[in-house]
């Protein structure tokens, strides 16, 4: 049975007294940029701005070098140009790098951006900038052996590579298609060898119809390429990724239910509204591959993911004949998926949500003999991310044990991450927070849950801190059985000069 123990008063690794494992900075703008890079067991850098310019009226932002403990133990001020956003940041053991772009209000199409490079083995730092063509979208950016890719889309359906050697500072410019009917869709970096892998959606009068994966190595050069023609009414969504030594690519992702309407290009990646309806499995070694489908109807254990609601919808339409097929359907709206090693098994652990609305209705008043009338309109009330999904496969692709992990969180506007999983010692567990609560549940090496679900509160900085309001917390995997909640808060302490704080922050939580 694993016990969750908050770091509290001791970090054995640097064997020195500690105050609680939380670090805070003041936020003083709603607007304010504020983004946290791990560097795993050697902590990592918290980068936001600051209120502060300097003669050139640049903007001071501050990097900050934390430990694992949370301690500071470097800050930089490096002026940057105002009105700048922090929109990627990625690292790998050599380099971490920061990516910001022009405010986007302005009325130039062009897209400028800076990046702000760190060598964590000098302690220095560097920056460059660009311009990128009209109409530019950043997509992400990824960094192996001390070369940064970044994927860019355009509006109009097509994109490049740009590879960024941050060693020489030299570039390169990669189109990974020769049409213009596709759209860069998800990148991953693969440090351990040492290559990137793109996915590529291509689509036919704006139909997507198949989808491309393009693997280059960190020199930018493309090494080989594999494609998936998608099924009858359904497509590939949200994908996972792993490698191994001999550059066999296995993905897992989400099976989505085809629209009839076409598909909008400039908002297509940041689309989560989209309907799965189950996963599929393919390997990727010859160049050919046998997918895997698996349909979440077709899963015993799968109602234990649904809501109460959808439990009973389902269970309903069983029971009756001579209904529809998708009636019966079981389908989630999915966030971003992970992939986690446990136990000779791969397990592809992906966050259900639904978007929750109430209606209203008021009385209006006419004029003469139209007296009274009701009129309703409906309020949005947030996102409810209650069950994360856990699917277990095996070398083969076969699905050995399926579950899910229910945490029914309080609703939230962010569609941000809200569990984490990890395999800690012979358990695999399922962590998740919201309002300085930590609910938590394990399951062992068959999918079976070893306890209830289990809630912890964290402890807070200071004794009498009182939590007012939390937004934008996520909650991410750190190293080994540590992991980071992040976000910002409002905080009401009422014996401090100043009672009330509103802050960005970092806690600590580990388990042993």
């Amino acid at each position: 049975m694993l016990i969750l123990a908050i770091v509290v008063s001791t970090c054995w690794s640097f064997g020195q007294q500690v105050e609680p494992a939380r670090y805070e900075i003041p936020r003083w703008n709603k607007n304010q940029g504020c983004r946290f890079e791990s560097f795993g067991a050697e902590g990592g850098i918290m980068v936001y701005e600051t209120e502060k310019t300097d003669k050139s009226k640049n903007r001071l932002w501050s990097f900050s070098l934390v430990d694992t403990c949370l301690f500071e133990v470097r800050n930089d001020l490096i002026p940057l140009p105002d009105k700048m956003d922090i929109t990627e940041t990625a690292s790998d053991d050599g380099f971490a790098v920061f990516l910001f772009t022009n405010d986007k209000s302005r009325k130039n199409d062009t897209l400028d951006f800076l990046a702000v490079t760190f060598d964590r083995k000098e302690r220095t730092y560097q920056s460059f900038s660009a311009k990128l063509p009209e109409k530019s979208v950043i997509l992400s950016a990824e960094v192996v052996d001390g070369v940064m890719m970044m994927a860019v889309n355009s509006k109009s359906g097509d994109g490049n590579l740009y590879f960024y050697d941050l060693k020489t500072h030299s570039y390169r410019i990669a189109t990974p298609s020769s049409s213009r009917n596709f759209i860069i869709f998800q990148t991953e970096s693969m440090p351990n060898q040492h290559c990137f892998v793109m996915v590529l959606k291509e689509f036919e009068n704006k139909f997507f119809v198949s989808t491309a994966f393009l693997v280059y190595s960190s020199s930018g050069a493309l090494l080989k390429t594999y494609h998936f023609d998608n099924i009858p009414n359904a497509s590939l969504g949200r994908m996972a990724f792993q490698m191994d030594d001999n550059q066999h690519l296995t993905v897992i992702g989400t099976l989505e239910r085809e629209r009839n309407k076409k598909i909008d290009v400039e908002g297509i990646i940041e689309d989560f509204n989209r309907i799965s309806i189950g996963v599929v499995w393919m390997q990727f070694a010859s160049g050919q591959t046998q997918p895997k489908y698996y349909m979440f109807k077709d899963m015993p254990n799968i109602e234990m993911a649904l809501t109460s609601s959808d439990r009973v919808r389902v269970r309903e339409a069983r029971l009756k004949k001579n209904k529809k097929q998708s009636q019966g359907e079981i389908a989630f709206q999915f966030l971003t998926p992970r992939l986690t090693p446990f136990d000779s098994l791969l397990v592809f652990s992906v966050e259900a949500f639904e978007p929750v609305y109430h209606t209203e209705t008021r009385m209006d008043y006419g004029f003469g003999y139209r007296g009274m009338y009701p009129y309703s309109y409906t309020i949005f009330d947030g996102y409810d991310f209650f069950s994360d999904v856990l699917l277990a496969f095996d070398k083969e692709g076969n699905l050995k044990w399926q579950t899910a992990a229910k945490f029914s969180n309080e609703l939230t506007f962010d569609l941000t991450p809200h569990a984490c999983e990890s395999a800690c010692y012979d358990e695999f567990v399922v962590v998740s927070s919201s309002y300085n609560n930590l609910r938590y549940v394990s399951f062992n090496s068959n999918g079976n849950p070893i306890s209830t679900l289990q809630v912890e509160k964290i402890d807070p900085k200071l004794g009498a801190d009182e939590l007012v309001d939390e937004y934008f917390a996520e909650m991410k995997l750190w190293y080994g059985n540590r992991f980071l909640i992040f976000g910002s808060q409002i905080i009401r302490n009422s014996i401090q000069a100043h009672p009330q704080r509103s802050v960005f922050f970092l806690q600590k939580v580990q388990f042993e």
